[in-house]
């Protein structure tokens, strides 16, 4: 996988850290990878009972394969999208073959548009938001989180963007999302970083695969300057040095996680300000991921989420702390 196209994979040596407790709210539940294995991310599709909405970046993993084909087998209505416009194709493709096959409905996503979303949703009553991919090679050695979402706004405006994707042509741009006050789509996300982060009166904590997008650089900067604590774990990567310089410039502490085996990856792209409102899920800090391709993350805050937010945190200090500063 490319690092353009925003899920670049990592070695695959790296021994992952002790499992943590799951972090449960009333409807948010954290699942972090790699800490607590991917078991409990299959487990939403052998719940199923009624229906499977999935739409996915990559997919290749026998196992959730095999699930939505037993899911299939049993009578749920399942429906996969598969990105094809990167990578997909490739990654994808024996899936693809693999649930058509077994008579499951699945589609290529649009030509003309990255679908970099990472979602799962069951029987219109609750549905996994990543920010990884389904690529089981991938599992042991990336920082990733998954949040079950349980909210009924939040699960009813996935499925109805899902149903529009699912029934859309290639025009070059996605359809209209369906908005609820807790998603953030892409495209048209870069605004609810900028306000977020514009927001920070305390900390502003980034983690991402990607960092380069010139306005969110420009908004860290100030954050900064005007005494907002701003600190940033990312994967050692040539491409973000520039980046990396510049925030650091202005009084960001960078931490960089070597590249190379034996090294977690971080994969996982959330914003964590004040400890208090959270952004997670798909979207990398690039142009073409807030502004061009399918995307979604969820907005949470301590109200809602106060569970899931501490565990965030925890994992991010713990991230920080053994990353070495750029």
């Amino acid at each position: 996988m490319a690092v353009l196209a925003g899920c670049s994979g990592p070695p695959a040596t790296f021994v992952a850290p002790a499992a943590r407790p799951t972090a449960q709210d009333a409807t948010y539940q954290l699942i972090q990878e790699p800490d607590q294995g991917y078991g409990p991310v299959i487990g939403v599709i052998d719940q199923a009972q009624r229906s499977i909405r999935m739409t996915m970046y990559e997919l290749d993993d026998p196992q959730a394969t095999a699930a939505l084909i037993a899911a299939h087998g049993r009578g749920v209505d399942v429906k996969v999208l598969l990105d094809a416009a990167s990578h997909g194709r490739d990654t994808n493709a024996a899936a693809f073959d693999d649930l058509r096959a077994a008579g499951v409905s699945v589609r290529w996503a649009p030509d003309g548009v990255i679908y970099h979303q990472k979602t799962i949703s069951i029987d219109h009553e609750q549905a996994a938001v990543g920010t990884g991919n389904l690529v089981a090679k991938y599992y042991p050695t990336t920082r990733d989180a998954w949040v079950l979402d349980s909210n009924p706004d939040d699960v009813a405006a996935i499925n109805a963007t899902f149903d529009a994707d699912y029934a859309a042509t290639d025009t070059g741009h996605p359809p209209s999302a369906t908005p609820a006050a807790n998603l953030v789509w892409s495209p048209a996300a870069r605004e609810a970083f900028l306000q977020q982060i514009n927001a920070a009166s305390h900390s502003v904590d980034v983690t991402s695969e990607e960092f380069r997008d010139r306005p969110i650089l420009r908004a860290l900067d100030r954050a900064a300057q005007r005494g907002v604590a701003c600190r940033v774990v990312l994967t050692a990567n040539p491409a973000w040095t520039n980046a990396v310089e510049e925030v650091s410039a202005a009084g960001c502490a960078v931490h960089l996680l070597p590249a190379g085996s034996g090294q977690l990856y971080m994969h996982e792209k959330m914003l964590l300000t004040d400890a208090d409102t959270l952004i997670i899920g798909s979207q990398n800090l690039s142009t073409a991921s807030l502004l061009e391709d399918r995307e979604l993350s969820l907005r949470l805050d301590r109200r809602d989420a106060g569970a899931l937010i501490d565990a965030v945190q925890s994992t991010f200090d713990n991230d920080y702390a053994q990353a070495p500063a750029a």
